[in-house]
């Protein structure tokens, strides 16, 4: 995610924000492996199951790995290496202080969430129909929405910003300039965002973007969290959504995320907590 585009969630089909959805309750490649329990390695007697193997391979490929023998051998000598740190971590009495009891505790809780949270999924499929809906729902919400086309520039200081902004004003290319100067990643697009919302900028700079005539830029340099930014909006539009195909996966993690924190609200409803 880029400097100028927004840093809090938004459960919308549009945003750039729908990574932020409760990802990591989403089935993974965890329920995926095979349950094979053949010995492929014993370090000081304590044996390595080919389960944890697969699991460790089928995690790699969902993040994007090849399965090949090469990584197989390198993720079992990870395996063996993790194994003999472990073993010597309780030589030197490590897990029995109390930062890596609380470590295990999380950690511990952490995985078991995780897994009562995908079986939770599996067990409660969204349905093509929930999709369409929300499909709708959230196209209705955006029938009179703009859509800005915009570059900006992010600069360290004011001082940069003011004189990225007098070069601009003298006549300098700002794609070119954002390429020079920005320390943001979309340097390498001359700055560009592509087609925003409004919602979808961090608040100073949709105030002002929405506020711009097409090719104008900034009056002056914002003030932001990550930098002092120039803004130029290169065009607008009326909001064009994707199609529904296209946005179906963003659409399932949104309606997923939603049924996962209601059935976790449900959970701690009826739980006894003692808050002190």
């Amino acid at each position: 995610m880029t400097a100028a585009r927004a840093r809090h969630p938004v459960r919308s089909l549009f945003s750039l924000a729908w990574l932020a959805l409760g990802l990591a309750w989403l089935p993974s490649a965890q329920a995926q492996f095979k349950d094979v329990r053949t010995v492929i390695a014993s370090v000081n007697g304590v044996k390595i199951h080919s389960d944890m193997l697969e699991q460790m391979v089928a995690e790699g490929v969902a993040n994007g790995a090849k399965d090949s023998p090469e990584f197989r051998a390198a993720l079992k000598n990870e395996l063996i290496a993790r194994t003999v740190l472990a073993q010597e971590a309780s030589k030197q009495g490590v897990e029995q202080t109390p930062a890596t009891q609380n470590q295990l505790l999380m950690a511990r809780t952490s995985i078991l969430a995780n897994q009562v949270m995908a079986r939770y999924v599996e067990k409660n499929p969204i349905t093509e129909e929930q999709l369409r809906n929300e499909y709708k729902r959230q196209l209705a919400g955006l029938s009179d929405a703009e859509q800005f086309l915009v570059r900006h520039i992010v600069l360290e200081t004011e001082a940069q910003a003011l004189d990225a902004l007098k070069s601009v004003r003298a006549g300098a290319d700002f794609a070119n300039l954002a390429k020079d100067k920005s320390l943001d990643n979309s340097k390498q697009n001359g700055g560009s965002l592509g087609w925003l919302l409004p919602n979808q900028l961090i608040a100073p700079l949709a105030n002002v973007v929405v506020n711009l005539n097409k090719g104008a830029v900034s009056a002056a340099p914002i003030a932001t969290p990550v930098g002092w930014q120039l803004i130029k909006l290169e065009d607008k539009r009326k909001f064009q959504p994707p199609s529904f195909e296209d946005s179906k996966p963003l659409l399932l993690r949104s309606l997923q995320a939603n049924q996962q924190n209601e059935y976790v609200q449900k959970l701690v409803k009826a739980a006894k907590v003692d808050d002190k």
